[in-house]
């Protein structure tokens, strides 16, 4: 059977490190080999639990789909801290997916787990929010002031940023967008699905069903 393995590290150093990379990587390549199975993929995103724009996730969605294959990660909450959302979108898009350190996991577990992660995903939150308001409310400066100097130039090179990743992410999105398109998506059905997951237009809009159109083009 064919696998597609993916991982999430919240920073960038630990993705440059391997802090946490490492054990995931080894959790899911050790599965697929216990199972004599080919992992034909993995893909990896550096990304808090909390975000929703997770681009290597979309690839490997699609990856899973051209390849009719099973995604695997070491732990659920790798996939989102977002509850029965992915489970939900995973099972319309017919991907099935296991968790490579509890692989005989029944559907009831893996919900179970997917709820436990949203939990722990709002208690840290509530505890962030909580924490800045004390700092704020003694005085404390929250952000760094030495970000204020060079103010022109680092706005340049922010701006120079956002444009490339912006044009990285859709070239994603065409991709991703003629996957679903092969598959008998409507393009307001498509432009949906790029919004839910926090694709975005190169001006940073949400897609319309026009806007989709003239992506595939």
């Amino acid at each position: 059977m064919n696998y597609i393995g993916y991982y999430r590290v919240s920073t960038k150093e630990q993705s440059l490190s391997g802090l946490g990379l490492e054990s995931q990587e080894d959790s899911v390549r050790r599965y697929v080999s216990s199972v004599n199975g080919n992992l034909v993929n993995e893909f990896t995103d550096v990304a808090s639990g909390k975000a929703d724009n997770r681009m290597y996730l979309n690839e490997a969605i699609v990856a899973c789909q051209t390849n009719k294959a099973m995604l695997v990660v070491k732990k659920l909450d790798r996939l989102s801290r977002g509850g029965f959302k992915i489970a939900v979108r995973l099972d319309e898009l017919g991907i099935k997916y296991i968790e490579s350190d509890s692989p005989n996991d029944n559907e009831l577990l893996k919900n179970l787990k997917l709820a436990i992660a949203k939990d722990e995903r709002q208690k840290i939150s509530e505890r962030t929010k909580a924490a800045l308001a004390v700092r704020k409310k003694h005085g404390k400066v929250l952000g760094n002031l030495n970000n204020l100097t060079n103010e022109g130039r680092t706005k340049g090179a922010e701006a120079m940023r956002l444009k490339k990743e912006l044009n990285e992410n859709n070239r994603r999105a065409k991709a991703y967008s003629l996957k679903l398109r092969e598959n008998g998506t409507t393009l307001q059905q498509i432009a949906n699905e790029l919004n839910s997951n926090g694709f975005q237009t190169s001006k940073g809009k949400e897609f319309s069903s026009t806007q989709v159109s003239r992506l595939l083009r």
